[in-house]
């Protein structure tokens, strides 16, 4: 990368470049659709021409499509924005830097980066000190708080400057959430190598005191705390009296008695807490527990048992009592199946048989995952043949652990099987088997069956399967695979270089021939805005989503125009992790199945607040219409994950939802 901004120029004084006379205007629904397709060349020229419109509103979008392509060596196109006489673009212009400085995250070294790294650090802090209006100040200090820092002094110099913002927007509610959560970010990623100052920890303790104002500045206070076990015994009884239940989970999360709070999740957390802490002490607690009126906080209870109290035999009679207790949801029983297996895998062995001939094909992944705990390889292969897919993966999971290579039969039986989350595992757990001359060409057949569903979301087995026949194979499999170079997927073509340049001859050059996206137009976006998404659950009960058409609109656009088409209708609630995330909308109820094409990243300054949904993926610009919906703020997957919506009503019904609940329909309707 090539040295910018050598000079030094006084940021304050840099103009912002208009478009010729004689150049043709930039409309923003250009912008949208070149962002959409992570443009190169001539698409891309015409972002970096929208960064100089004549109107505001193009730039500032331009800015964030140029941002988001997290290409270091474009920041010097963005560094004009930030004297930008509009305060969206100087905002605007502040994230797209900090999101393109994220390109460097793979370098280690400063040497490596070149100057454009320092220099955008630099502006960054310049203008943070120039910049008069709060709300830009917020963006500019969480642009700072999530910079990839590497140097112990740069780490130092930001937390400098961040505390002389949080002082500066003190009486600002707004931006100095935005600080605060800057502060939040820089601690998070940077405490291991270089541990905060002690002026920032008290001032980071100052608002984690606070109990006025906006509750969610004390929330990221806190996090930021607890992410350096900084909290102390006064700032944690304060946050443990709050009227804000997520701040009472955060004094839970840091040791504060709380396991018999009125909220649900901070009792959860509080048991989690309990059971960390070691020792018999606490498992009459958690046996009272796995009676607990909310079924999430019951089922916390019971895998904690089996983990923490395994020396307890009232613990380990009451999880024998559990797997064979009658009626009800499975789930209870099924968490207490592997709760015993890891306490007592002796007794387990009736309950985990019966388990696995139950009709309930979840109850069965549990039997599987309950046999590896127990060593029984027998029922694993027994269970590796189900006619449910995840049931196959987690018992093909569990013999790849226990027995190594003495399972390749069933590892390659699984790979003719059309679900991508089994022929994935199946491939890895082929690794080093001595049968090459069956294993390649199941290997082969299975990467070419998949390759011709033209699916992007089949990018991880099918990149699986090429790392395994590059590991089993040998260039005489080269003519074969030399397709892949022009595969549709840019990283199955690096993937097929990589392999086809390993076994000799001159260096494979991937030449891929990207699948055109769904074209979604800003009208398409905006003709949602107002609406919501109401999803009503197989029990009867619903809640309503508001669309963040600001946003993320492309995401919007292209969840709404799945729900019209019924894609939702019947699919489920596939993972559920208390305090964390509900994750659902997948047709093979596993984490590898989707719709056909990706949904880029709109990532952006909206936090994962509870209650907000985001985009699940596999990396970067992978969402394949899957969702979750966080349960708790979980400001760790801030800018990892687009945030597409909010709930606005029945959070009450989401927060009651457990693995397997089936959605009936999600429709588009008005407010």
């Amino acid at each position: 990368m090539r040295p910018f901004w050598p000079l030094g120029i006084a940021l304050v004084a840099l103009p912002v470049p208009r478009l010729a006379a004689q150049e043709r205007r930039v409309l923003p629904g250009e912008i949208l659709r070149a962002e959409d397709r992570r443009p190169l060349g001539g698409e891309l020229e015409l972002l970096l021409r929208g960064l100089t419109s004549r109107e505001a509103p193009v730039r500032a979008r331009a800015a964030r499509a140029v941002g988001r392509l997290e290409r270091p060596a474009l920041a010097e196109r963005l560094v004009p924005l930030l004297a930008d006489s509009s305060l969206d673009v100087r905002a605007a212009g502040a994230e797209a830097l900090a999101q393109a400085a994220q390109g460097f995250r793979g370098d280690s070294s400063p040497g490596r980066r070149g100057a454009g790294w320092p220099a955008i650090s630099r502006l960054l802090g310049e203008r943070a000190v120039s910049e008069g209006n709060p709300r830009v100040l917020g963006m500019l200090a969480l642009s700072l708080g999530r910079l990839p820092y590497i140097a112990p002094e740069e780490v130092a110099i930001a937390a400098e400057r961040l505390l002389s913002l949080s002082r500066r927007v003190a009486e600002a509610e707004g931006p100095l959430l935005e600080v605060t959560r800057g502060m939040e970010m820089l601690v998070r990623a940077t405490s291991r190598r270089s541990p905060p100052g002690g002026v920032l920890l008290a001032r980071l303790g100052e608002l984690a005191r606070r109990e006025t104002g906006d509750p969610r500045v004390r929330r990221r206070a806190l996090a930021a705390l607890l992410a350096v076990r900084s909290i102390d015994s006064a700032t944690r009884e304060s946050a443990a009296r709050s009227p804000d239940a997520e701040t009472r989970r955060l004094a839970a999360l840091a040791g504060a008695s709380l396991s018999d709070d009125s909220i649900p999740s901070v009792r959860l957390e509080a048991l989690r807490v309990l059971a960390r802490a070691g020792g018999t002490a606490g498992c009459g607690r958690l046996r009272r527990a796995v009676d607990d009126s909310v079924l999430a906080v019951a089922l916390i209870g019971v895998d904690l048992l089996g983990a923490a109290c395994a020396t307890d035999s009232a613990a380990v009679r009451r999880l024998e009592e559990l797997t064979g207790a009658p009626g009800g949801s499975w789930h209870r029983r099924a968490h207490a199946l592997v709760s015993l297996a890891r306490a007592g895998p002796a007794r387990a062995g009736p309950a985990v048989a019966a388990a696995a001939g139950a009709p309930v094909w979840q109850t069965r992944m549990y039997a599987a995952r309950a046999a590896l705990l127990r060593g029984d390889t027998a029922l694993l292969r027994r269970l590796a043949r189900d006619r449910a897919p995840n049931v196959a993966e987690a018992a093909i999971a569990g013999l790849q652990e226990l027995t190594g290579r003495g399972a390749d039969s069933l590892y390659l039986a699984a790979l003719a099987v059309p679900d991508y989350q089994l022929v994935l595992t199946a491939a890895r757990a082929l690794g080093g088997t001595p049968d090459r001359g069956t294993a390649v060409p199941a290997l082969l057949a299975a990467l070419e069956r998949i390759t011709t569903e033209r699916r992007e979301t089949s990018r991880d087995p099918r990149i699986a399967l090429l790392t395994r026949l590059r590991q089993l194979g040998d260039s005489t499999l080269a003519p074969r695979l030399r397709r892949y170079l022009r595969d549709f997927d840019p990283a199955v073509a690096e993937s097929a270089a990589a392999l086809l340049s390993g076994w000799g001859g001159s260096p494979a050059r991937p030449e891929p021939r990207r699948l055109e996206p769904e074209a979604v137009s800003l009208a398409q976006a905006e003709a949602l805005r107002g609406r919501l998404l109401r999803f009503t659950m197989a029990s009867g009960r619903s809640f309503d989503v508001e669309l963040l058409v600001d946003q993320a609109p492309v995401t919007v656009a292209r969840i709404a125009a799945l729900a019209r088409r019924g894609y939702y209708d019947g699919r489920t609630a596939h993972r559920v992790v208390p305090n964390f995330v509900i994750q659902g909308g997948s047709p093979g109820a596993n984490e590898y199945a989707g719709d056909s094409l990706f949904i880029r990243d709109e990532l952006g300054a909206r936090s994962h607040e509870r209650g907000t949904l985001g985009v699940s993926t596999r990396g970067r610009d992978t969402g394949d219409g899957q969702f979750f919906i966080n349960l708790v703020d979980n400001p760790r997957l801030d800018y990892e994950y687009t945030v597409w919506g909010r709930v606005v009503s029945g959070m009450e019904v989401v927060d009651v939802l457990q693995e397997g609940d089936t959605i009936r329909r999600v429709r588009i309707r008005a407010r």
